[in-house]
C-alpha cells in the first residue's frame, strides 16, 4: 500500500460518543440526543487512505449511489495492483475515528484546510433518507459530523474511499 501512496491507520471500535467523551473536538453535537448514532463503533482493522488524493475525483454533486459506484469501480482497479484489498464507502466512525488516528500521528486534519473543509458522504443513516457526512475539519471549532440526503449531490459532499483488507467469506 505505501508504494501506492497510501497510509495504513489501526481503526480500534471507538464510537463518537466515546471519541467525544474523550474530549475529541466536535464542531457539531446534534448527535448526542441520538444514542444508536453516537454508540455505532468503527471497525476494528487497518484502513488505508491517499492523504495526497483523498477525495475521489469528481465524486461531488452526486447521490451515494452513483459515489457507491465509483468506489466500486476504484476498488476493481486498485485490487489488480493490490491484492488482498477493496475500497469501500465507510461508515460514520469509521472516519471520525480515522480523522482523529491522523491527526494524533501528523497533525494534519483530515477534512481540514488542507483539503478544502470538504465532507465524505458516508452510508451510516441518520433520519428519514438522509445519512451522515464527516467532515470540514476546522482547527478552532473541530469536526462537523452532520447528514444529507442520500439521493442528492452537493458540491463540498465527495467521497473518500477506505482501503481495507478483503473480508473471507
Amino acid at each position: 500500500m505505501e508504494k501506492e501512496k497510501y497510509v495504513i491507520c489501526e481503526l480500534s471500535g471507538q464510537s463518537i460518543r466515546t471519541l467525544r467523551e474523550a474530549g475529541k473536538p466536535f464542531w457539531s453535537t446534534w448527535h448526542k440526543d441520538h444514542s444508536d448514532f453516537e454508540q455505532l463503533t468503527s471497525r476494528r482493522s487497518e484502513v488505508a487512505i491517499n492523504p495526497n488524493q483523498l477525495f475521489l475525483p469528481n465524486s461531488n454533486n452526486k447521490t451515494l449511489a452513483q459515489q457507491e459506484k465509483m468506489v466500486g469501480d476504484f476498488s476493481k482497479k486498485l485490487s489488480k495492483k493490490v491484492q488482498g484489498v477493496e475500497a469501500i464507502v465507510g461508515e460514520a466512525s469509521d472516519y471520525v475515528e480515522l480523522t482523529f488516528t491522523y491527526l494524533g500521528a501528523t497533525g494534519v486534519r483530515l477534512f481540514g484546510k488542507d483539503y478544502d473543509y470538504r465532507y465524505t458522504r458516508t452510508k451510516t443513516p441518520t433520519v428519514g433518507s438522509y445519512v451522515a457526512r464527516v467532515g470540514s475539519f476546522d482547527a478552532d471549532d473541530g469536526l462537523h459530523v452532520h447528514d444529507w440526503r442520500h439521493d442528492g449531490g452537493h458540491s463540498s459532499v465527495w467521497v473518500s474511499p477506505l482501503v481495507v483488507p478483503v473480508e473471507s467469506k
